[in-house]
């Protein structure tokens, strides 16, 4: 039983751990590209 518990709390620290991992990595990306151009609205070409 000792075994089965030790087993189940690695994987929930491996869980948590991958989860703040690719949580960062997404949370860099939306900070480099997501917000990049939010106050500049759709470009309009108006000089044919």
């Amino acid at each position: 039983m000792e075994k089965i518990k030790n087993l189940f709390e690695r994987f929930i620290d491996n869980l948590s751990v991958r989860t703040l991992y690719y949580l960062f990595i997404l949370i860099v990306l939306v900070l480099l590209y997501g917000f990049h151009d939010m106050s500049a609205g759709p470009f309009i070409y108006a000089e044919f």
